[in-house]
């Protein structure tokens, strides 16, 4: 029988976080899944820590460059599944989010979830607070770490543009143009803040202010990227 999901995540080095994220995964209420891991330009364990959890429900594929887009393209080519979840390597799932997928998703193609923060500061419970808040409303339709899309809608624009920032932004854009429909979904994923931790929250807040800013001003073109690996 074929997997109605196939689980997707682009590691590069994530030596510190990939085996929290597969764990989430592996102990879903909901199994009928399959997880593909590519790891793309990994100069650390990662790719030790994924081979050592290879089974029939985990496959794992290495490419040389690391690029999050092209990955996570490699992996939808080898997905089986009917619906693509597009999980972020520091990014992990509540223990039925797949079971409230499966329910939610049947009248959109496209859709993201609520987001927590792995630390409980104030001010990282703001901002994820606000990423929810936007999303739920439409008030701009982003990724909250994991995004969620039916395979045949994803394959019928060609997929992730390959954009280092706002990737999830323009395939969001893309599906709706053919004429799919986005939704938050009520189920969470609570997702790393190293970046708010190595940028400080007003740089990372002003950076993502500034990227939401230009889906309003300008096209969808790639933007410098400051990676935090």
């Amino acid at each position: 029988m074929e997997p109605k999901f196939s689980i997707i995540i682009p590691a590069n080095n994530e030596e510190n976080y990939i085996k929290q994220t597969l764990h989430s995964i592996k102990n879903q209420t909901y199994q009928n899944f399959e997880t593909i891991v590519v790891s793309n330009g990994c100069t650390d364990k990662t790719e030790e820590i994924v081979n050592k959890r290879v089974n029939e429900q985990l496959k794992h594929y290495s490419i040389p460059l690391a690029n999050v887009s092209i990955a996570r393209n490699y992996g939808a080519e080898k997905a089986r599944g009917e619906v693509l979840l597009f999980l972020d390597a520091d990014t992990h799932l509540e223990v039925n989010s797949l079971q409230k997928i499966h329910l939610q998703l049947k009248d959109y193609a496209i859709a993201t979830t609520k987001v927590l923060p792995d630390e409980k500061k104030l001010k990282y419970r703001f901002a994820m607070g606000f990423k929810n808040f936007y999303h739920r409303t439409n008030l701009y339709q982003g990724c909250s770490g994991a995004l969620i899309c039916k395979k045949e809608d994803f394959d019928k624009v060609g997929g992730y543009p390959e954009l280092a920032v706002k990737e999830h932004r323009k395939l969001i854009i893309d599906v709706k143009r053919n004429g799919g429909k986005f939704k938050c979904l009520n189920t969470t994923v609570t997702t790393s803040m190293r970046r708010f931790n190595q940028w400080g929250l007003i740089k990372a807040t002003t950076f993502w202010v500034r990227q939401w800013l230009k889906n309003y001003t300008s096209d969808l073109k790639d933007s410098e990227y400051e990676r935090i690996r």
